[in-house]
């Protein structure tokens, strides 16, 4: 595996991971996918692309929560074009989620 589809994978672990119909973060999830020292890091790595989902602005009298959650997916694309589609969609369901 590269380090892009291991940071895709920590990705989709890390919020989507517990089996629960719904994104929440999973740390426990990424360290039983991966060694110790390579979960940590990807952890690190998988909570500031999270984080990032604060400073994603939408106008909201111009978006619904549909078409708000397909920007900030393409803004993800874009800032981390390492990450596959699935990590990305974990992502969007994520800010989806929590945003309702």
């Amino acid at each position: 595996m590269t380090d892009a589809d291991n940071r895709s994978r920590a990705i989709s672990l890390y919020l989507l991971g517990g089996g629960k119909p719904y994104p929440e973060v999973d740390r426990a999830a990424v360290r039983r996918a991966f060694a110790p020292e390579e979960a940590n890091r990807l952890i690190a790595y998988a909570a500031a692309v999270v984080a990032e989902m604060d400073t994603f602005e939408v106008d909201w009298s111009a978006h619904d929560l549909q078409s708000a959650t397909r920007r900030y997916e393409e803004y993800v694309r874009t800032r981390h074009p390492e990450l596959d589609a699935s990590a990305v969609t974990a992502l969007g369901r994520a800010y989806s989620f929590w945003w309702k």
